[in-house]
């Protein structure tokens, strides 16, 4: 109608209200395609066994609140009554997941239900109700900065976390989290904790067409992975992050299809004038006393490099781990995949060269670190693993931070788990430093330690390998030195209440490209190969390891590396 106001989604008016060409749905239809090849939409039978699983978390939750409250002695009406409800949050809850995706859970408890009761009591209650077959991984991380429980459960990963609501004494069957009033006397990690169900649900009502955004959604975060810059922990954007750029560029273009709306999110976050905010929605003026993200205020939040705000009070910040370095791998990442949109528009390229995988391994970089955890037994790996890839970033920001020597440190997405079986504690010292040689298949033993099939005794060591690729600049001359940045993560490590010496340790090896295991590598993936030393012509040599405060390759002596190189970085030997 003449004279009517056009609605607007977001802070500002849309860029474009365009609707689909023939041509765009042509692009959407192909995108389609490629996101099905690539395994990318979850069959009929995943979504039910996510639903078992889903009804199990709840069965166990109620066990674990009725657990808790007999133990602390509380009225039997009150153990009657003590309830618990399971919400999803992230990806499964935005309809954007796939069969290898995780399904980010929120168990919400009374009041006198406590997080430290949780990370006590759940896990065995969970044990004891299926099969130890069924769960095949287990890492709950209490020190997160969202306290964590991580796990496989019947096959679908889950990353499980737990609130406990001050202001409630029960927890009903239809009780809600949208409502203001739960957020008080919340404390900050509670609050956080609760935030995504509500920024999930605040999400799906800010996108004009909510087809549109799963399928770019879906788009960007199998882009996101296959680049490997996905996740918070690791200093990139994590789910709910992507999320909301992916929900902001649909409000910008609200009648656009999916395929349009990716083009048009490589472009924008490219040229995005960062630190300027990424928001779905005015921020709500602080209520109840809670802190919400304000930069003319708050330092913590002026430092803040890519602000992408949640929707849901209280507004906060969803990317405060990226850092520079992170962030110039990734505006370079939005280049370049704003440049393969061109060129599929053009009809040069299809949707798979968007999807290609990084190089990381393969040929970014000369020198890497590699950031070994290792536990003897499962129990310690379990807990162990997860506090060690909670503060791996901070080794990273640190190299940042100080004066190092270093380009660039980039952090790679995830962890390696690997098991070794050894004999004597030689061939431990060799395992913590980075050696292969004495890694089995999870399947060929048991998770205790015991004797061999040929009466040898053996001891299981489980390893989690972290890798930072490193960048240096290019002809400098100058000493390159780690070792504090490095000294200082250890620290953080040992310094833990979960740090065991007798049962774990963590070690920052130099690996060089060509000794990086084979495991890292895809079939047809091409694995650097050691390059012939060339005859200098000169008297100026290339800065080596030794002479810039990393240990170079050498013969391991017959003893604890710890207490030998405290604050060293000795160096892998070949893999």
């Amino acid at each position: 109608m003449e004279g009517q106001k056009k609605q607007q989604w977001g802070v500002t008016k849309p860029i474009l209200e365009a609707h689909p060409t023939e041509a765009d749905l042509k692009l959407n239809d192909q995108l389609v395609e490629t996101l099905k090849r690539e395994n990318n939409f979850e069959t009929p039978e995943g979504s039910e066994n996510r639903t078992r699983v889903l009804n199990l978390l709840q069965e166990a939750g109620y066990k674990f609140v009725r657990h808790v409250a007999t133990e602390k002695k509380l009225p039997p009406s009150t153990v009657e009554n003590c309830g618990c409800k399971i919400f999803t949050f992230g990806s499964y809850a935005l309809g954007a997941y796939g069969p290898t995706s995780d399904i980010d859970t929120l168990l919400v408890g009374p009041k006198h239900i406590t997080l430290d009761d949780y990370f006590k009591y759940f896990p065995d209650i969970l044990r004891g109700m299926v099969p130890a077959s069924d769960i095949t991984e287990f890492t709950p991380v209490p020190g997160a900065y969202v306290p964590i429980i991580k796990m496989e459960l019947m096959g679908i990963a889950i990353d499980l976390i737990y609130a406990s609501i001050v202001s409630k004494s029960t927890i009903e069957k239809d009780f809600d989290l949208g409502e203001k009033g739960i957020l008080r006397g919340l404390d900050d990690t509670a609050m956080r904790t609760v935030n995504g169900t509500r920024v999930t649900k605040e999400l799906l009502q800010a996108v004009p067409q909510v087809k549109s955004f799963r399928l770019a959604l879906r788009a960007v975060k199998l882009w996101s992975t296959q680049r490997a810059i996905y996740g918070a922990v690791f200093g990139y954007p994590g789910g709910v992050a992507w999320a909301i750029m992916v929900a902001r560029i649909c409000q910008l273009y609200p009648f656009a299809c999916g395929a349009t709306i990716l083009s048009k999110f490589f472009n924008l976050m490219f040229k995005w004038s960062w630190p300027k905010p990424v928001m779905l929605k005015l921020i709500e003026e602080g209520t109840m006393n809670l802190r919400v993200w304000n930069p003319a205020i708050s330092h913590g939040d002026r430092s803040h490099l890519m602000p992408i705000i949640t929707p849901a009070f209280p507004s906060m910040c969803a990317t405060h781990t990226v850092m520079q370095f992170t962030k110039s791998i990734m505006m370079e990442e939005f280049e370049r995949a704003d440049k393969v949109l061109a060129a599929i528009h053009s009809g040069k390229k299809t949707w798979i060269d968007l999807f290609e995988r990084h190089t990381f391994f393969t040929k970014d970089h000369k020198y890497y670190l590699s950031v070994i955890a290792a536990s003897r037994t499962k129990a310690a790996d379990d807990v162990f693993a997860g506090l060690v890839q909670s503060k791996f970033r901070l080794l990273v920001k640190g190299i940042e931070d100080g004066d190092a020597g270093v380009e660039r440190a980039r952090p790679y997405m995830k962890g390696i788990d690997r098991v070794h079986r050894c004999e004597n504690e030689d061939q431990i010292e060799r395992v913590v430093q980075g050696n292969l040689d004495y890694q089995v298949k999870k399947g060929d033993l048991t998770t205790t330690n015991g004797t061999s099939n040929d009466d040898k005794e053996y001891h299981t060591i489980y390893t989690t390998t972290f890798y930072v690729g490193l960048t240096l600049p290019e002809g400098a001359t100058r000493s390159l030195d780690i070792s504090f940045p490095v000294a200082d993560f250890k620290r953080l490590i040992t310094s833990s209440d979960i740090y065991d010496e007798d049962l774990m340790s963590v070690r920052v090896v130099h690996t060089r490209n060509y000794q990086l295991p084979d495991d890292l590598f895809l079939p047809g993936e091409q694995k650097p190969i050691r390059e012939k030393k060339k005859k200098s012509s000169g008297r100026t040599e290339k800065r080596k390891f030794t002479e810039s405060g990393l240990e170079d390759s050498q013969p391991l002596p017959s003893k604890r590396l710890q207490s030998a190189q405290p604050n060293g970085v000795p160096t892998a030997t070949p893999a």
